[in-house]
């Protein structure tokens, strides 16, 4: 299994404040955090410590964060040959503000959208690529060069690009900013009947119902077999909420390369991407495989085995590690508690049904159904392209109406 992860490798720096500033403010710090960001990059650490070696390929500056940015991928073995190194602009670099108090972020994220990849050819032939929008030059690239591959596109807000990009795409991984955007539609009350009719008018503009949305709320809003579901978001102890997004669109991709089926492959990202919150850091939140594993409850539908050997690329065109700070195997982060109490059950609640020329039309049903476990699991594939139709009818059930309770919302 060939997967490619395409987008700017940077360097996250973290500014902990107790308090969020106000204009104006002088604050003092004693320390910050330096560490590996951006979702393509994050991406491809994960995957490689989860056994899977992927190729990385953007553009870094010749600067000390390009050089650390590049003994970080050697410590995960992450094939670097295709990372390409611009002379004359430094290594992307994004700041966050972290509260401290609750583990909120305020980012500001740096890209500079005259430095992209040159060369779009490979020795290989990808199976699965992660594109995160950071460099469209190389996501336009790999969706004419290789139409046929999954493609898993990242969208963090809805810029011309990114709408044109996401048509393109196997599977999309939105944010809600994203889905607000692409679609004009705006959330007032937050209810799950917006949330559907949200849902519905992506699948109309976007022409396929693959669509996944991470709600600001961290609940995951998607289609499986014509049914739009929302997955609740995990209870945890949260240090920093930055890494949640990275963290999901690689776990599910690890799982779309595993050949489980959506339901399963959410589930199991999600509680990645909670676990994750739990530290400081996108590339330093990367769990342990097991750890997922324990806490989503798919034991019996992953398998727990040790990340492969991987040959060493130290000796990669480009690649230049420090001795002294490459070891011999995977960085781990130490595992904790990230549960205020045992993981709550973060099944996928049926909401309402989607639109598609394989589905008729009907009363959606309101009721919440806890979804069974899945005993097989088959590769996902992607939907057939969904035709303009009407709003989702949100008729509510005889036996539950889940829009009259508010711990459903």
């Amino acid at each position: 299994m060939n997967i490619l992860t395409i987008g700017k490798p940077a360097m996250n720096v973290y500014l902990p404040l107790e308090e969020f500033p106000e204009e104006g403010d002088v604050f003092t710090i004693t320390g910050k955090n330096e560490s590996l960001g951006n979702v393509s990059a994050v991406s491809a650490c994960l995957l490689a410590k989860w056994g899977i070696r992927p190729y990385m390929t953007g553009v870094i500056g010749q600067d000390a964060y390009g050089e650390k940015i590049r003994n970080t991928f050697s410590e995960y073995k992450v094939n670097t040959k295709f990372i390409e190194t611009n002379f004359e602009s430094g290594t992307t670099t994004n700041y966050f503000i972290l509260d401290t108090k609750n583990g909120k972020t305020t980012r500001i994220l740096f890209n500079n959208p005259r430095v992209n990849l040159e060369r779009y050819k490979y020795d290989f032939v990808p199976d699965i690529a992660i594109l995160d929008g950071t460099d469209i030059d190389g996501d336009m690239a790999f969706t004419n060069n290789y139409k046929e591959k999954t493609s898993i596109f990242y969208a963090r807000n809805a810029t011309s690009e990114n709408v044109e990009m996401s048509k393109k795409c196997t599977w999309v991984i939105g944010t809600e900013n994203f889905a607000i955007g692409m679609t004009k539609y705006n959330i007032t009350e937050g209810s799950t009947e917006e949330y559907v009719n949200l849902y519905q008018k992506l699948v109309d503009i976007g022409g396929r119902s693959n669509y996944i949305i991470i709600l600001n709320n961290h609940k995951i809003l998607y289609c499986e077999d014509s049914k739009v579901k929302m997955l609740p978001e995990m209870k945890i102890n949260v240090a920093d909420n930055s890494s949640f997004d990275s963290i999901f669109v690689g776990s599910f991709t690890f799982c779309i390369a595993k050949g489980l089926n959506i339901d399963n492959a959410i589930k199991f990202a999600n509680t990645a991407a909670a676990i994750s919150m739990s530290r400081i850091g996108e590339e330093p939140g990367i769990p342990k495989l097991d750890e997922v594993v324990e806490n989503s409850g798919l034991q019996d539908v992953i398998e727990t085995a040790k990340p492969q050997a991987t040959v060493d690329n130290s000796n990669v065109p480009g690649a230049k590690p420090d001795p002294d700070i490459i070891k011999n195997t995977v960085p781990e982060t130490p595992q904790v508690n990230a549960f205020n109490q045992k993981p709550i059950d973060t099944s996928p609640q049926p909401v309402a049904e989607v639109n598609t020329p394989s589905t008729p039309v009907s009363a959606p049903t309101q009721q919440v159904v806890q979804q069974n476990s899945v005993q097989q699991t088959q590769p996902v594939q992607p939907q057939a392209p969904v035709q303009q139709s009407a709003p989702v009818q949100t008729q509510p059930s005889e036996t539950t109406n889940i829009f009259d309770n508010p711990n459903n919302v």
